[in-house]
């Protein structure tokens, strides 16, 4: 049900939209305007807020490249001369579905904007192409948002060959999860205050609840504390008390915790308060991708 309820929101009524709009004329205008808010604001919020490591990423922009094509089929396409005007409540629902849903792809856009300030960080993760799974400063593109923390953490997954997050749409084993195993480097320079390890890797999508973090790394770069959670078990290379460097190896990616999948989650404090964070100058949020190979050696 949750597959299908994703993919009727982020890819069918978008498909739906498009269509409505690649096979209208441009005149009346009214009913056109209408029509292209209706496909806009599906095509927004699938584009900025859904989470394409579920349903690929090249389909994602698959359907941004179909909304374009439909834009200007639609106007060039010559007018019916004994085309009447559409009904105006069927004019007027298209445009409250087409400004919901956009409003919710407005909300994942304007997560690339924070205020306050920010740690600039080293991207944690090495060997492959990485996807933020949460990531922002709203709502609409990271489920953290206002926690007091937490509120600025990111979620990174790994894509694949197909561009998905997993072989699979939520397979029980780990190994079918991309970024399950890979490299975990530290973000910054600083000291290790916290080292976890030993705590299993849990089957998806089982989680541990009691143990929040699970395997985890917690780093005092500076005033802050950069926390990398959810390690894979047996693998955290660093101790308390251990002076790290930019790009140090910390462990491996994993599912310990309370986690349902594997994945690293990294957030950063200063006084107790969330502190948003820049990788390699980057602001990552919902659907960035990040490319990074291993280190030598």
């Amino acid at each position: 049900m949750a597959l299908w309820n994703l993919f009727f929101s982020s890819v069918l009524l978008p498909l739906i939209g498009i269509a409505l709009l690649g096979r209208r004329r441009g005149v009346p205008r009214a009913g056109w305007v209408a029509t292209l808010i209706l496909a806009g604001g599906l095509t927004a919020f699938s584009f900025f807020a859904a989470p394409w490591g579920l349903l690929g990423v090249p389909l994602r922009w698959a359907l941004a490249l179909l909304f374009v094509i439909a834009t200007v089929v639609s106007i060039r396409r010559p007018a019916d001369p004994e085309a009447g005007q559409e009904s105006p409540f069927r004019m007027i629902g298209k445009i409250a579905i087409g400004l919901f849903f956009g409003s919710v792809g407005a909300g994942a856009l304007a997560a690339r904007s924070v205020e306050g300030p920010t740690i600039e960080l080293t991207m944690p993760l090495r060997g492959g192409t990485f996807l933020v799974a949460h990531g922002g400063s709203t709502p609409a593109a990271n489920v953290y948002a206002g926690h007091p923390t937490q509120g600025l953490a990111v979620d990174f997954t790994k894509l694949n060959a197909a561009g998905l997050r997993a072989r699979g749409f939520a397979p029980s084993a780990l190994e079918k999860y991309a970024v399950y195993g890979s490299a975990v480097v530290s973000p910054c320079a600083g000291t290790v205050i916290v080292a976890i390890d030993g705590l299993a890797d849990n089957v998806p999508p089982a989680r541990d609840e009691k143990s929040a973090g699970g395997n985890q790394v917690v780093l005092r770069c500076g005033d802050a504390e950069v926390h990398l959670e959810h390690l894979q078990r047996g693998s955290v290379a660093v101790k308390a008390g251990a002076a790290v460097g930019r790009g140090a190896p910390l462990g491996r990616a994993g599912n310990s915790g309370n986690s349902t999948e594997p994945h690293l989650h990294i957030y950063a404090t200063r006084g107790n308060h969330a502190l948003g964070m820049t990788f390699d100058g980057r602001w990552l949020v919902r659907n960035a991708t990040v490319r990074r190979e291993l280190l030598p050696g």
